[in-house]
């Protein structure tokens, strides 16, 4: 157990003192912690009272002292637990160390469970994501912002304690676990706000970076303390926090697993019994949704946690960060809400990553943000209220940019109709149009969802529209990259028309349904049937829900575009089988359905390889190709390490595996797919469960699979690992660049981690951290090429290094490559380099032309790689430094050459 050492004080060392500013966390309706950082001295007092004129009682805590760069013993960090106050009681207070003292602040505890904090039945809230930033006062503007919001929303003599009962901060409060960052980035960053309102955080991944990583956080903040229903988690990494009738639920994305889910599933147990709580908001670092840098996500809390939350009546929403922007969406078919309050941090605009518009999100805002969540305990009514200070292109000043709110026993819309009049076969394109929206609350039209099917039971789902009234997404124009265009500016989301040939000839049934505000889904209207004519020729679908099943579980075969024989039929056999002359394991009629879906409810009982098949006539013409699938446990691999030395041994546990005849466990390099790529190493598994030893494996990342039955069918988790600290091989195409002179990065072997990232420092910096030159993420592709260009390039002559970096951290994963700026003034035979090089020319070139390799150095050996890394073609022993490539069987497209010289060197070829 922890000693009470902690929270925090920014302390500034003046001649007459220390400044003293207060940091509250963990607030209850009986205490408060009260913490604060200084650089000396280890009293630690605070003294309090319920009227600023009487601060009449004293309370003394205790002092941690921490050392790390840039401090020696001189990070005194104070903590004093205040307990046996009142509930919902404003107090005030000042702190105390030697002859320094603070202003006198106020907080207030919170109310009891279930109870509201205001006089008119409210409790407020705010959020906030990542800080992160040190050196631009960006952080600290979003909490100045929100200052003067309270101040002009609920009066300028009023307190922030006031009116809220604490501040959320979604993860990434610093952007490495130093001592400077949690002084300077999130304590100094806070000191508006944090005097008067507790603070509660979630763990983010910048938290486990730096010289003291997670062991900071935990330094830092009693999250072990906190209980609800005297359930911990045990740890610090995610816990359940009550305040009034508003249950928050802090998740770990960093930290996700068996455990995690488990005790998540006891949380919610206890709340859906306790009268008490009203609502439930579930918090993450990384988001369950986004629209740039698409997947990076947290997929356990999308696939887990949300799903989980959600059967749950009294579920809010879900609120995410990691990206640096705002977000808000929906659940298609759950009353919740799902958010990214992405704070101040590292730039992120249009045109900077992948992007993708997705059904779930209404609307994607580049700005900082932050937001106000006001509940009603007496109405049942949650207002959420988004305010933005804009961003690096234009700001803002407290501009609304988002309002939605979400109201308990409210009646849905009125059952809308489909209106078109079907007397005859149809042409497409054809407008389907929907009844006028109705509601007799006044809500006014969010959502509508369109369904086309070829089943009367809506089971097989041809096509969908699914539409919010506005969908703010992309760059708007010419304009700045932070400026975000509404998809859906002027559209009338009550109709939605078909495109020619986008659906085959056939008969179709059609029904619509209609979202409001509130999030309540009207009924669906009655479905309505039609005729397609003039459009394409059918082409028939056969799909399973699943390729892995377990013993006896349901089977859901789903097919669509079939003849509609009365004894059209889906069987199941199992591999190597011939339908004609063996009887199937199990089949189903369609009963002259054209689509539908095929239920084996008890599943199969033996494990082992199969496929499905799709059937016409009570015979055996297949209609459409067989999908293979596999009956069996889930079988589970884990390395011993996530990094091996080069040279060391790769163990490899398995378990629960099926030990079908020559199952086997096989070793690919990142990227590389079973069956098209030769494994790198493979071992034969002879037990369910076991140990395997692989040596031998150069530098790279690799994953490990288990294999079925001498074959490329994969079951089960891949488990990735990686050999060689440094292992992504890095280039640029010169060492000396002219100022503003674009600079081309290229690479092999990286994480593929959507967030890898290339940094630019300046050569003074030998250990990287935010003192970059710039950053550009490159869509976490494994080899490819990056043109560095505009404020991404350094913009002073000097010596210069470019690295690889993994995962948005300062985890270096590859070599550096070091080169210089000169003045643009400067003339060409002016710029020299002493550094050996290796030229390839002509590049691009033809297929059949030759390629020339000219090198400094005598060449000991070439390779010639393909894109996805296999070795097309290897010359050794040439102890030249010319060498002629003739590619004349090559197809056109990107290659690596490899030439082995004093030193390793990577070229891009390109035939066209």
């Amino acid at each position: 157990m922890k000693h009470y050492f902690f929270f925090f004080c920014f302390a500034v060392q003046m001649a007459f003192g220390q400044a003293l500013f207060p940091y509250l966390q963990n607030p209850t309706p009986n205490s408060m912690i009260v913490n604060w950082k200084t650089a000396s001295d280890n009293e630690t007092t605070v003294i309090y009272g319920t009227s600023p004129a009487n601060l009449n009682v004293t309370v003394t805590g205790t002092t941690n002292i921490f050392s790390d760069t840039g401090y020696n013993n001189n990070y005194y960090y104070h903590t004093a637990k205040i307990t046996s106050l009142q509930p919902n009681t404003k107090y005030y207070y000042k702190i105390k160390t030697g002859t320094s003292e603070s202003s006198v602040y106020n907080f207030r505890t919170l109310p009891l469970p279930g109870q509201p904090v205001t006089a008119d039945g409210k409790i407020r809230f705010l959020i906030m994501g990542d800080n992160q930033i040190k050196a631009e006062p960006r952080y600290d503007s979003l909490t100045l912002n929100a200052f003067k919001k309270l101040k002009q929303k609920f009066g300028p003599n009023s307190d922030p304690s006031d009116n809220i009962a604490l501040t959320f901060m979604v993860g990434d409060q610093v952007d490495v676990g130093t001592l400077d960052h949690y002084e300077n980035v999130h304590f100094k960053k806070n000191i508006k706000l944090s005097p008067y309102l507790p603070i509660q955080t979630t763990v983010g991944n910048h938290e486990t970076y730096g010289t003291l990583g997670m062991n900071s956080y935990y330094a830092h903040f009693y999250i072990d303390e906190i209980k609800y229903k005297n359930i911990s988690s045990g740890n610090e990494n995610y816990y359940a926090q009550q305040a009034g009738n508003v249950l928050f639920v802090s998740l770990s994305s960093e930290h996700t697993g068996t455990a995690q889910q488990t005790w998540l599933s006891q949380i919610l147990n206890e709340a859906n019994d306790d009268p008490t709580v009203d609502w439930i908001i579930s918090l993450s670092h990384r988001p369950y949704q986004a629209e740039q840098y698409v997947g990076d996500i947290s997929t356990w809390v999308r696939n887990n946690a949300v799903p989980l939350l959600t059967t749950s009546g009294k579920y809010l929403m879900h609120v995410g960060a990691h990206h640096h922007l705002y977000h808000r969406g929906q659940l298609k078919d759950t009353p919740n809400y799902q958010i990214i309050s992405g704070g101040t941090a590292w730039d992120q605009y249009w045109g900077m990553s992948n992007e993708q518009d997705f059904d779930d999100v209404q609307k994607t805002l580049t700005d900082w943000t932050y937001q106000i969540v006001e509940v009603d305990v007496q109405t049942g009514k949650v207002d959420i209220e988004c305010y933005s200070i804009g961003g690096v292109y234009n700001r803002k000043y407290n501009e609304l940019v988002d309002t939605f709110h979400r109201y308990k026993n409210q009646p849905k819309p009125s059952k809308p109709s489909v209106a078109n009049t079907f007397s005859t076969p149809v042409t497409l394109p054809l407008t389907l149009d929907g009844s006028a929206f109705a509601s007799s609350n006044g809500e006014l039209l969010n959502t509508t969802q369109f369904l086309i099917s070829k089943a009367s039971n809506f089971s097989v789902i041809e096509k969908e529209f699914y539409r919010d009234y506005e969908n703010w997404f992309g760059k708007d124009g010419n304009g700045t990259p932070d400026r975000t265009k509404n998809l859906n500016a002027g559209l009338d989301i009550t109709k939605a028309t078909i495109p020619a040939n986008s659906i085959s000839n056939g008969i179709y049934y059609v029904k619509v349904r209609y979202r409001d505000r509130n999030l309540e889904w009207s009924d669906w209207s009655d479905a309505k049937q039609f005729e397609v004519t003039g459009s394409v020729v059918s082409n028939p679908t056969f799909t399973l829900d699943k390729t892995e099943y377990t013993q006896n579980e349901q089977i859901t075969a789903t097919y669509t575009g079939g003849p509609g024989n009365q004894q059209d039929w889906v069987g199941i056999y199992k591999k190597g089988q011939t339908p004609a002359t063996t009887t199937s394991q199990s089949f189903l009629y369609t009963n002259g359905q054209t689509a539908g879906t095929a239920v084996f409810p008890n599943g199969l009982a033996n494990k082992g390889q199969y496929f499905a098949g799709f059937f016409a006539n009570n015979g055996y013409t297949e209609i459409t190709p067989r999908k293979n699938f596999y009956i069996g446990p889930k079988v589970q691999l884990q390395t011993t390490a996530d990094t091996y030395p080069v040279g060391g041994t790769v163990v490899v546990n398995y378990s629960n595996g099926p030990n079908l005849v020559k199952d086997w466990i096989g070793i690919y390099k990142m990227g590389q797919t079973p069956g098209t790529n030769t494994s790198i190493k493979w071992s034969y598994v002879s037990t369910p469960s076991g140990t395997l030893n692989f040596t031998g494996l150069p530098k790279g990342y690799y994953y490990a699979q288990y294999l079925l039955e001498d074959g490329y069918t994969g079951i089960g988790d891949k488990v990735f690992f990686k050999v060689g600290d440094i292992v992504t091989e890095l280039w640029i195409n010169k060492p000396v660049y002219t100022l503003g002179e674009n600079i081309t990065a290229s690479w092999t072997d990286s994480p593929g981690i959507i967030k890898d990232w290339l940094g630019i420092y300046p050569q003074s910096v030998q250990i990287p951290d935010d003192n970059f030159v710039s950053y550009t993420y490159f869509d976490g592709v494994t080899q490819g090429t990056k043109t560095i260009q505009g404020t991404a390039l350094p913009a002073t002559p000097g010596n210069y290094y470019m690295v690889m970096f993994t995962n948005d951290s300062y985890t270096e994963v590859s070599n550096r490559k070091e080169f210089q700026i000169t003045s643009a003034t400067l003339g060409a035979e002016e710029v020299k380099s002493t550094e050996k090089n290796v030229v390839l020319y002509p590049n691009p070139t033809k297929p059949g032309e030759p390629t020339f390799i000219k090198s400094d150095y005598p060449i000991e050996k070439i390779e010639l790689v393909s894109a996805s890394g296999q070795l097309l073609y290897e010359s050794k022993n040439i102890n030249n430094q010319r060498f002629s490539l003739v590619n004349e069987n090559l197809p056109k497209g990107v290659y690596f050459v490899k030439v082995h010289t004093r030193k390793l060197f990577t070229l891009k070829l390109v035939i066209q």
